[in-house]
Formats: structure tokens, sequence, C-alpha cells
């Protein structure tokens, strides 16, 4: 396979996107471990990325999320338990020199924690939203320097909620990939290429890419040719498993957080 395809076609039918873009989760285990056994895809990867592979990437077989900064929100904690379960070593790809903004989702919901309480007899959930940072005064400035109400480091506080679920972070691999972003592109339209690259033998990517609103244009212009790139460099495909139902794929639920992590927050 030389290309994809035309992406406006990938785009407009969800079945023909879900074929190519992700590979269902028993089928990227099995591929993942020949294809680290098999010495010139390896090679391959090392001269593309002239050796520029994180450590932890080299050492293990690793699943991957990659997010701004790594919060146990629902979807993490779906991540850690499928890999887990199969025997990968999770790896969070931080991003903590990317700008914050009130204006992305995600962001939002790191400043703004969403808490679900619990089911009622309509099967639906109240949600409680608990700001921690003043947006207004930290729009625009790195992750890495954005404060809490209470002044503390944001990544610092995200990283203990961690620990309210008892998650043992020392089996968790935190990799600040900052200057590796900048290294390999410094755009995400550049470093998504080495970044898939990654993919093909050294980590699995756990991501649902979004197919509506502004996120579509992201899919369409930064993933599509993202794997376009890594296919025609190495005639294999990146390996990415759907993190959840992908008819969820919008649902507010996998950025939210469970009620316990309450108890951490000063009043």
């Amino acid at each position: 396979m030389s290309s994809i395809g035309d992406y406006n076609i990938i785009m407009s039918d969800r079945n023909i996107f879900n074929s190519i873009v992700y590979t269902p989760l028993s089928e990227a285990l099995n591929i993942i471990r020949e294809r680290r056994n098999d010495p010139s895809i390896v090679a391959k990867i090392e001269e593309l990325l002239k050796g520029d592979i994180p450590e932890v990437l080299k050492d293990n077989i690793c699943g991957i999320q990659f997010r701004q900064i790594a919060t146990p929100n629902h979807d993490a904690r779906h991540f850690l338990s499928i890999t887990t379960d199969n025997g990968l070593k999770p790896v969070f790809f931080e991003y903590l020199d990317d700008k914050f903004t009130s204006n992305n989702e995600f962001k939002h919901s790191l400043g703004q924690l969403r808490i679900h309480g619990e089911v009622n007899k309509n099967d639906s959930y109240p949600i409680e939203k608990i700001t921690i940072v003043d947006f207004a005064n930290h729009d625009g400035k790195k992750l890495r320097d954005v404060l809490t109400v209470w002044n503390e480091p944001l990544q610092d506080f995200h990283r203990k909620l961690f620990k309210v679920h008892k998650h043992n972070i020392d089996d968790i691999t935190f990799y600040d990939a900052s200057e590796w972003l900048h290294r390999n592109g410094g755009t995400a339209k550049e470093y998504y290429k080495n970044f898939f690259l990654l993919l093909i033998c050294n980590g699995v990517l756990f991501e649902n890419f979004l197919l509506n609103d502004d996120d579509a244009l992201f899919t369409q212009n930064i993933v599509l040719p993202s794997i376009d790139f890594a296919i025609a460099m190495t005639g294999l495909k990146p390996l990415i498993v759907p993190i959840g139902p992908l008819d969820m794929e919008t649902d507010s639920h996998w950025i939210s957080y469970h009620q316990e992590i309450k108890k951490i927050i000063p009043n």
C-alpha cells in the first residue's frame, strides 16, 4: 500500500475510516511483538528517526496515550486497565510546553474538573464542575507554568490524582515529550509524522480520532497524512487501537472524574 486513498472519502464513512486508521487490540498485540522481533523493521525505524527514540519505547513493549498533561479521568483509567491486562508498559506522552487554552475541551477539563455523581434511576448521572484554575490569568501560558487557584503546579495536582485511585505511578512512565516534539518538527503537522513512525514497532497508540466538529479538521489534516507518511516510509501501518466505544467519542464521560478525587481538592 503506497497511499491510504482519498481523505474526503475516508472521513465521510466511519467504517472505511475505522479500517484505515485502527487495528483491533488482539491483532495489534501480535503485530507489535512480531515487529519488535524483526531486526530489519527495528533498524528501519532507527534509521528514519536518526536514533531519536525515547528510551522507554526501546526497552519495553508499550501502550501509549498522548495527552498534554496525564490525568486519571475515565479515559486514562480505561487505558491503564487495558495496558496492564495485556502486558504493555503504559506510557503517557505529555506536552508540557503546549499552550493552555480554555477553547480546547481537554485542556479546559484540566482546569475545570467534571466529576460524576452516582448513576440515578434514569440511568443518567449528575455532573459537578469544580474550577481549579484562573483561566483569565493562564490562557496562553505553557502548561508547565499553569498554577491552580491554591498555587500548586497544575501538572503536580493531576499527578497526585493517580494516587487517589491507587495507581502505582512507579509502574507508569510519564514522558515529557516537549523536547522530542520540538526536535521532530515543532508543529503537529510535522511531529505527528515521526510520532506515527514510533507506532510501527515501538508502541501502540490508544486513541479515538474524531470525525465531527473542529476535531475533524485535525483528523483530516494531521492524522491521515501522518498515517500516509508512515506507510510510505515503511510499507507498514502504524498501530492505533480505539480506546473506548466509537459511538461515544464525544461523550464528556471520558474526560470526567470519579467523585473520589474531591477529597484532595482544597476547599
